[in-house]
């Protein structure tokens, strides 16, 4: 990794290229640094009337003209009302609409899905609980489509297949999705401190798109505990503009959050 910008950092970028001009999506809840980040970069760079639902605090618009408001741990924090809010809604109220969809995970799977559940074969006996569900099963099924973030890349978080079925992937393949009716196109990314990973679209599964700079395939193959589609050229993830990094330190993560979440 280059000394000039953190894996946080770059993650954040990548995610918010994804992001386009007029949508209106969600950042899920606890430790979203990295999707707030993301969001509010593309609002600030190339996506001024972007729109996010903010959990519990309320619909956050957007940073635009507003003065810049450090990143906190949770959406659901209250302090995010100062933080470009322009209005608080109920729970009734919230819009059903959501364009994109942020979501970590405690285990992802070849397929995209995903758990928060808890990890062991017993429900009433988790080696490891999790936070729940908390509407991850809706959010993945209606969203248009949605982003997996990681802050870590190892063989206990990218599984054969997850313990719990919480978020709903590719589920088991091809047509899968499509069979349940679910609205939503499925994960179109997973972005980890080593890698970018998209699904191949014949499998639904795993394909590795991009190596992070100075991370190796080996590094990558042997973190993983699934076997990852490799294509014959794998590029480096693009690594962020001046104009990304000096956007992201002075206005979006004013206290320089992200350099020290993921070392």
């Amino acid at each position: 990794m280059r000394e000039d910008y953190g894996k946080a950092e770059l993650m954040a970028v990548v995610l918010s290229r994804e992001l386009k001009d007029g949508e209106l999506g969600s950042p899920g809840g606890a430790y979203s640094q990295i999707a707030m980040a993301a969001i509010r970069l593309a609002q600030l760079t190339h996506a001024p009337n972007l729109s996010y639902v903010c959990s519990a605090t309320g619909y956050i618009n957007h940073m635009v003209g507003k003065k810049p408001y450090p990143l906190l741990p949770s959406t659901t924090d209250y302090r995010n009302i100062y933080a470009g809010c322009e209005a608080a809604l109920d729970f009734r109220s919230m819009p059903k609409r959501r364009d994109f969809f942020f979501v970590g995970g405690l285990q992802v799977d070849k397929h995209g899905n995903i758990n928060l559940l808890g990890i062991g074969d017993n429900y009433k006996r988790l080696k490891m609980r999790g936070p729940g569900t908390a509407g991850l099963a809706y959010a993945t099924a209606i969203a248009g489509r949605f982003y997996i973030y990681l802050a870590h890349h190892s063989k206990r978080l990218l599984v054969e297949k997850v313990d719990f079925l919480n978020g709903l992937g590719y589920i088991n393949g091809p047509g899968s999705r499509e069979r349940l009716a679910l609205p939503g196109k499925g994960p179109q990314l997973v972005v980890t401190p080593l890698a970018v990973m998209d699904f191949e679209e014949e499998t639904k599964r795993m394909r590795l798109k991009s190596l992070h700079p100075g991370v190796s395939l080996q590094e990558v193959v042997d973190n993983t505990g699934f076997e990852l589609i490799i294509p014959d050229i794998i590029p480096t993830t693009t690594a962020p503009t001046p104009e990304e990094l000096r956007c992201l330190r002075e206005q979006v993560d004013i206290k320089r959050v992200l350099p020290s979440m993921i070392k």
